[in-house]
């Protein structure tokens, strides 16, 4: 019985490791570039979490500023107390520093929406932040800033 040259040259390839560096390299790149990626969407999460809490403490500073300080009559920030309410100077400030963001969110920010409240007591005002992250394009998860700052207290008195 004689074997052809092309079913010996088949039975040689049998034991052939051509290709198998390539295969090798295809599993750990991908694994490599998942991790990578999973790696920067998670510093973009970090910083958008961070540009939330900033944007939070930036508002509850302006808040507790205006509702401290009587304006006088006409000037740009008569909306805050004791000429307005608390609630809206708090919910302007925070859409002044996200530009877009909504004050009329239901629950949950749907992906790439900003989401922002207050609400404010005789003594204290609550801020809030939300935004919808998308993570790795298929998980939606909910970042969020918030702080409680009192409101209403008189000015230090004048240093001599």
């Amino acid at each position: 019985m004689t074997i052809s040259p092309a079913a010996r040259r088949k039975c040689g390839l049998r034991g052939s490791e051509d290709g198998a560096t390539a295969v090798e390299a295809a599993f750990v790149l991908s694994i490599f570039v998942f991790v990578i990626l999973t790696i920067v969407n998670f510093g973009w999460a970090f910083f958008i979490w961070n540009t939330l809490q900033r944007v939070v403490g930036e508002a509850s500073r302006y808040v507790m500023v205006q509702a401290s300080i009587p304006n006088p009559p006409g000037s740009a920030f008569a909306q805050c107390p004791p000429g307005g309410s608390a609630t809206s100077c708090a919910i302007s400030a925070l859409t002044t520093l996200l530009p877009g963001a909504s004050s009329s969110c239901a629950g949950t920010p749907a992906p790439g929406q900003y989401c922002v409240s207050a609400s404010c007591a005789t003594n204290s005002c609550s801020l809030s932040v939300l935004y919808g992250f998308n993570f790795i394009g298929t998980y939606t998860f909910t970042l969020g800033g918030q702080i409680t700052v009192p409101i209403g207290l008189p000015p230090d008195p004048a240093q001599p």
